[in-house]
């Protein structure tokens, strides 16, 4: 991935005044994205960062029906990125000297379908009626590798399921994507998680239509990701490897499940388990 486009931060210190000047501005407003670089029709994080650089509180909220903050996305070369659906920021009072951070999701908000390099930029409206903009946060789209697809139903209704790693510098992650082409929809594409290209995932179907997906994770650990036909998770699990290495079963009705391997317990489970072994005497007895 070019170097060009690290993760990054970005400050305003200057406020322009329709008057024709520039004076220091009481909020300091700065853009950072986790990643250089996002899959096509994935989520693109982005969070604002703000603080109150001055000594009386400061009140951001819509005034006049217009939001106090939107968000400006053009490709590399100057083009203005559509807004698909208005940003509705919410209300945030910050007292003097105080930071807060809000998450957002450009993906849901603007067209950027289109591989290639974009940059983002934040207006805020002050209390003053004055305007605030960032410098410019660039970012990467691209399309990702397909590992594996396959088409299911007939006619308007039919779906195609498709399984993507895509380099997220410097590790590989693993996605999923759901098209209705009849529809002309893409369901957002969904991240499972890291990948270790130790071989292909495997992915069924079952007899109700979800999707389970196998794929390696690290070294001897592999996850489990149940979806419906929307691409929306039903069911997650990571396995180790013991003896056999997990695999997906077909039971003769169409069911499916997984042989091999033992469930590793998220961390506030083992913890809740360890409590309650605890409780009953039945926890191992210290050394």
């Amino acid at each position: 991935m070019p170097k060009s486009f690290p993760t990054v931060l970005l400050s305003v210190l200057w406020l322009w005044l329709g008057g024709g000047g520039n004076v220091l501005a009481q909020l300091d407003l700065r853009l950072e994205t986790p990643k250089s670089s996002y899959l096509q029709y994935a989520a693109i994080p982005v969070i604002v960062h703000l603080k109150n650089l001055g000594g009386s509180p400061l009140e951001l909220r819509e005034r006049d029906g217009k939001p106090w903050m939107e968000m400006i996305v053009q490709s590399i070369d100057g083009l203005l990125i559509r807004a698909e659906r208005p940003l509705s920021p919410p209300e945030i009072t910050l007292r003097p000297g105080e930071e807060k951070t809000l998450p957002l999701d450009l993906a849901p908000h603007f067209l950027v379908r289109e591989p290639g390099a974009y940059r983002v930029r934040a207006s805020a409206l002050l209390p003053s009626g004055q305007s605030l903009l960032t410098e410019p946060l660039p970012f990467l789209v691209g399309r990702g590798e397909v590992l594996w697809t396959q088409p299911r139903g007939e006619g308007k209704d039919r779906r195609i399921f498709s399984i993507l790693r895509f380099y997220e510098d410097p590790n590989l992650g693993i996605y999923l994507r759901v098209e209705v082409p009849g529809q002309n929809q893409v369901f957002p594409s969904h991240r499972l998680g890291p990948y270790l290209p130790l071989g292909n995932p495997t992915a069924e179907f079952d007899g109700d239509n979800h999707l389970f997906l196998l794929y390696a994770l690290a070294p001897g650990q592999h996850r489990l990701t149940v979806v419906n036909q929307d691409g929306r998770v039903l069911r997650e699990e990571d396995r180790q490897e013991t003896l056999e290495k997990p695999r997906l079963v077909r039971s003769p009705d169409g069911q499916i499940d997984v042989q091999g391997g033992t469930v590793i317990l998220p961390s506030h489970l083992r913890e809740k388990l360890s409590t309650l072994q605890g409780r009953s005497g039945t926890a191992p007895a210290a050394p």
